[in-house]
C-alpha cells in the first residue's frame, strides 16, 4: 500500500487490515449487550462490537491490552482519575471512561461520552495529577496507528540508517494526519523520540 491507502485503512481499520497487522484471531469483539450504558459514543460501541481491537502484548511499546477477553474493559470516573473532582464530593459520576490497554504503568482511557482515548497516570492519582494527556481522537484511529506501528517497526530497524530514518518521517506523517502526531499525543511523543534516538546511535 502507499502512504495514501495506509492512512485510509488506518482511519477506519478493518477486521482483516488488523488481522494482518496483528496476527488471526487477535481481535477482542464484545457483544453489544457486554458493553457497558456508560459507553455511550456510537462509533466506538459499533467499532468495538463489529470490528473490534487487539488483545495484544507489543513488546517495542511496552503496550499490553491482552487480558480483554478475560476482564473486558475497566470503568472508572475521569473526574476522579484525572483530578478533577474534591475528595468530599460523592456525587455519582456524570461520565465514564474505560480502559482499552496500557502502556507500562499507564492506562489509556477512552472516554464514555466522547470516544476520545486519554492516558490516566496512577502514579499521579492521590495528588490530583493523574491526568497524562490525550492519546487519540478515537478508538479506531488509535487501532490503526497502532496497527501502522507493526508495519513500520521492521523498517525502523533497517541496517540502511538513512532508510530507517526516512520510514520514520513517513509514519510521523501518518500519525499527524491521524490526530496523534507527535505534538499532540502524549501516547506516541515519547515512543517516537526512542524511536530516532536508536536509529541516531546506529548512525554514529
Amino acid at each position: 500500500m502507499n502512504t495514501s491507502e495506509l492512512l485510509a485503512i488506518a482511519q477506519s481499520p478493518t477486521i482483516e487490515w488488523l488481522e494482518s497487522c496483528f496476527g488471526p484471531g487477535t481481535l477482542w469483539r464484545p457483544g453489544p449487550a457486554a458493553l457497558p450504558a456508560g459507553l455511550q459514543d456510537k462509533e466506538t460501541r459499533a467499532f468495538l462490537t463489529e470490528t473490534g481491537i487487539p488483545a495484544v502484548q507489543l513488546h517495542a511499546l511496552s503496550y499490553d491490552s491482552a487480558d480483554l477477553p478475560e476482564r473486558g474493559m475497566w470503568e472508572a470516573d475521569p473526574d476522579e482519575l484525572f483530578g478533577n473532582r474534591y475528595p468530599d464530593d460523592h456525587s455519582p459520576p456524570t461520565r465514564y471512561s474505560y480502559c482499552i490497554g496500557k502502556l507500562s504503568q499507564l492506562h489509556l482511557m477512552v472516554s464514555g461520552n466522547t470516544g476520545a482515548v486519554e492516558i490516566y497516570n496512577p502514579d499521579g492519582w492521590d495528588h490530583a495529577a493523574g491526568y497524562g494527556g490525550y492519546a487519540a481522537p478515537s478508538v479506531p484511529e488509535f487501532i490503526g496507528a497502532l496497527g501502522l506501528f507493526t508495519l513500520y517497526q521492521q523498517r525502523f530497524d533497517d541496517a540502511d540508517v538513512s532508510a530507517a530514518f526516512a520510514a520514520l518521517d513517513e509514519f510521523t506523517t501518518l500519525l499527524e494526519q491521524l490526530g496523534q502526531g507527535p505534538d499532540e499525543s502524549g501516547f506516541w511523543e515519547d515512543l517516537l523520540e526512542e524511536i530516532r534516538e536508536e536509529c541516531e546511535y546506529r548512525d554514529d
